[in-house]
């Protein structure tokens, strides 16, 4: 019988090492991934309450009427995060890894790999003398002759192949035509012949459990691998890249296509739509559309049911609003239409608070414990009003008679954050005016200011200018990112953990319409250090903490000089009364001047250029030509040029010492 054309791994040494890379290759990034899902980003609650002005503290002290299904609902969804399908293919996958590398490949290292320090147990640094004490040591424990003579076969032939291995590592180590060898062919022998080979045993592939590796074959090839490729790619077909479902997508864009522009869209015809999606009624088979909206209603009246599974329901159907009302949102900014963008950011704020997205009241009725019939039948509106009434006022605004309830509630309320704008410009990195077709960006200046504090305090002017600094032109908009992160929204009603941030939308005042190619830039880190002060540091001013809000414009400023007029609105994502909504205006000015003046200090016309060189890239004139698209020098041009320069400059310097004052004597 013919021999076989492979070379099997009949001893095992190879496919150990094959299968463990494979499972490692494949384990790590799911591991990662599972881990950072359960714990990281849970664990961020824990700092939430770090950030000076987080109410999350307050938040978990309110015990709300169906805190218990919140909380259920909350572990629940932390539960999957941990206990999933994910956990149970990891637990057996490195289970088998853990296996293989104990049981399998132990022996491995020393089969196939030479390496007399390993081999001998000493370390590479051994001077001759320690390599031989070392090796009598060994000699005297593995000796054939001294081995015990109640060993098995089996161990007395692994003793005498490592006592020759011993052997070998001996005079690798110490033998000149030995050492020579493993220092040139790696391996004491001299050279070695290079097989290639299957990491797996002959009777697997050739024997009678060959057509069992074939099915194996066909079920990893041509079954699972088509199957998980087939199960990503229609998740991907049937989704968006922000996760909202394609037919979802679809049906919204309808409606804001077909849309009457005379009819109002208010937060419940948004709520409408949102009902309409593939993803609630996915989730709720056994619910009509009208009872879903009845759960809805239940919960912006602050209503609860003894049964468990209207309950339960509701708290579902709620977690599932705020993602759909963002996808709607970032559709609806296509359109640049503002009127379905704000009412969708009201019914977002009024699904937090549980309460209802329309009225005069909501910035008291977000409020715990407070009785909506009596804060709907009173003159108060505003959450700052309540801090300017009495203890005997409160109970018949609120409609709270416990007065640590009101405490907690006064407490709540100061830490609401509203921002009060002082500044807002457009600018244009390196230059004192807005110049056409230049890349600009809108800078808020801001302070944040709690309920309780009344009126606004002078600021210096000069604590209002930002240095223009090499990073600053490189980067404007660094100052977005380099305030603290906001703390979680107080939102006990709610069934998850929500981060709280404004999203800023410029708007053209000459048809209502967000700016083309506009998007919705969120403000997620700003200092609430304010919220803490008194009303005299609040007065004082030198305390308070100045916020930075910077909206690069997508497309840049217009080529005709004017002014034009926008305004920019600031809309909470979870709190009612934080919104901010300001005029402002642009305008586009021709920039001064450039007048350059020649080595005879003579003018010459600005509008000829044929003097005037490009700055270098690295240079602050370069940083501020690159922003304005004007073009630079590469560091060789500049190298050449300097090199011209010089010699120019030797040139000029053969000529200095002769007279030239002939002239103003023959003169």
């Amino acid at each position: 019988m013919a021999s076989s054309e492979y070379i099997y791994d009949e001893d095992g040494e190879v496919w150990p090492f094959f299968v463990l890379s494979i499972l490692t290759f494949i384990l790590l990034p799911i591991t990662i991934s599972w881990a950072y899902r359960a714990f990281i980003a849970v664990d961020s609650l824990s700092s939430n309450a770090k950030i000076k002005g987080a109410i999350l503290e307050n938040s978990e002290s309110v015990e709300v009427n169906n805190v218990k299904e919140i909380k259920k609902y909350r572990n629940k969804q932390q539960s999957s995060r941990i206990f999933n399908k994910t956990l149970i293919f990891l637990i057996i996958g490195w289970s088998i890894v853990f296996y293989i590398n104990k049981n399998l490949t132990q022996y491995a290292d020393i089969k196939s790999i030479f390496d007399p320090y390993l081999i001998l147990d000493i370390p590479s640094s051994s001077t001759d003398r320690e390599v031989k004490s070392r090796y009598r040591k060994l000699s005297l424990k593995i000796h054939p002759d001294k081995l015990p003579k109640d060993i098995t076969e089996q161990e007395k032939i692994n003793m005498e192949a490592t006592f020759i291995r011993i052997n070998l590592a001996y005079k690798a180590l110490t033998d000149e035509v030995t050492r020579n060898n493993f220092l040139k062919y790696g391996h004491p022998d001299g050279p070695q012949d290079i097989t290639h080979g299957i990491a797996l045993p002959k009777f697997l592939v050739e024997g009678k459990y060959s057509p069992i590796m074939i099915v194996i074959y066909f079920l990893l090839i041509g079954v699972l691998l088509p199957a998980i490729v087939g199960l990503w790619w229609n998740n991907v077909k049937s989704h968006t890249k922000k996760g909202l479902h394609v037919d979802t997508a679809a049906l919204w864009t309808r409606k804001l296509t077909d849309r009457n522009p005379s009819k109002v869209v208010t937060p419940y015809v948004i709520l409408d739509w949102i009902l309409d999606s593939i993803e609630v009624k996915s989730a709720f088979p056994h619910l009509t559309k009208q009872q879903l909206r009845n759960l809805v209603d239940k919960h912006f009246n602050r209503e609860f049911s003894s049964d468990a599974q209207i309950e339960s329901d509701k708290v579902k159907l709620i977690s599932l609003l705020p993602k759909l009302i963002s996808g709607l949102i970032d559709i609806t900014i296509v359109f640049r239409n503002t009127e379905i963008i704000f009412p969708a950011s009201d019914l977002q704020k009024a699904v937090l608070q549980a309460v209802k997205p329309t009225g005069k009241y909501q910035e008291i009725l977000q409020l715990p414990y407070v009785d909506a019939k009596v804060v709907e039948n009173q003159d108060v509106k505003r959450l700052g009003k309540l801090f300017t009434l009495s203890k005997e006022e409160l109970p018949k605004v609120l409609g709270v008679n416990d007065p640590i309830k009101i405490e907690k509630i006064l407490d709540i309320a100061s830490h609401i954050p509203s921002l009060r704008v002082i500044e807002s410009e457009f600018v244009v990195p390196g230059e004192d005016v807005i110049p056409p077709k230049s890349q600009a960006h809108l800078a808020l200046k801001f302070l944040v200011k709690s309920p309780r504090l009344k009126s606004s305090p002078e600021i210096e002017e000069s604590r209002l200018k930002e240095e223009e600094t090499l990073d600053y032109l490189r980067n404007p908009l660094k100052s977005n990112e380099t305030q603290p992160e906001l703390p979680f929204s107080y939102a006990p009603y709610f069934s998850y953990y929500v981060r709280n941030n404004w999203s800023g939308y410029l708007i053209s005042q000459k048809d209502n319409k967000l700016v083309e190619d506009s998007t919705a830039y969120k403000l997620e880190n700003i200092d609430l250090s304010n919220l803490e002060i008194n009303q005299k540091e609040w007065i004082d001013g030198k305390e308070v903490i100045i916020g930075t809000f910077k909206i690069p414009l997508s497309t840049p400023t217009p080529e005709v000089i004017g002014t034009y007029n926008y305004r920019v609105v600031l809309k909470n994502n979870s709190y009612f009364g934080s919104d901010v909504d300001i005029p402002l205006y642009l305008e586009v000015k021709n920039p001064p001047m450039n007048i350059n003046i020649n080595k005879s200090n003579k003018e010459i016309d600005s509008d000829d250029e044929s003097d005037i060189s490009d700055p270098e890239e690295d240079s602050l004139a370069g940083a501020l030509a690159a922003l304005r698209g004007q073009s630079t020098k590469k560091i060789t041009e500049i190298t050449k040029e300097e090199e011209d320069d010089d010699e120019e400059s030797d040139t000029e310097s053969i000529f200095t010492d002769i007279n030239t004052d002939t002239e103003d004597e023959a003169e």
